[in-house]
């Protein structure tokens, strides 16, 4: 799961706060950028943030640098990759579950995959996938991979 996407999952869990909230705790400069970390598809995230990010979350920054390293566009390119060789990828949900199979098409919000041994097709939310083989060394932090808190 992208920074951006984590970003807006910890901000429903919070209740979805308002411009004004965010404004009030981040001030104006960064209010602006952390609406562009929740809507860019790709990182425009800083080193500064992420630890206001994390204190107004009750996160630990680690965990945003996790999700930071794993942005839409590497799951795109991991994803289109093994749709042109034919291959099978293991994700990573949000809800702990792993699911495997072989992609049989993707787009900016799905993706389309065929169990190994079985007949029919499992709809991915792209913002569930939390991680996948190959992503980036190293394992979720233990709470992101908690369904509800």
């Amino acid at each position: 799961m992208s920074l951006s996407d984590h970003v807006r999952y910890l901000r429903a869990l919070k209740g979805g706060p308002s411009n004004a909230d965010l404004q009030q705790v981040l001030g104006d400069e960064d209010t602006s950028l952390y609406f562009a970390i929740e809507q860019r598809y790709r990182d425009v995230s800083t080193n500064e943030i992420l630890p206001k990010i994390a204190a107004y979350y009750h996160v630990p920054v680690e965990e945003l640098q996790w999700h930071r390293v794993r942005s839409r566009r590497a799951l795109a390119l991991h994803i289109h990759a093994a749709l042109q060789n034919h291959a099978t990828v293991t994700l990573r949900l949000r809800t702990g579950e792993t699911l495997m199979g072989r992609p049989v098409w993707w787009d900016l919000a799905a993706i389309g995959l065929q169990p190994a041994d079985e007949e029919g097709l499992i709809v991915v939310q792209r913002q569930a996938v939390i991680d996948w083989e190959g992503s980036e060394e190293g394992h979720a932090p233990d709470r992101t991979a908690v369904s509800v808190r």
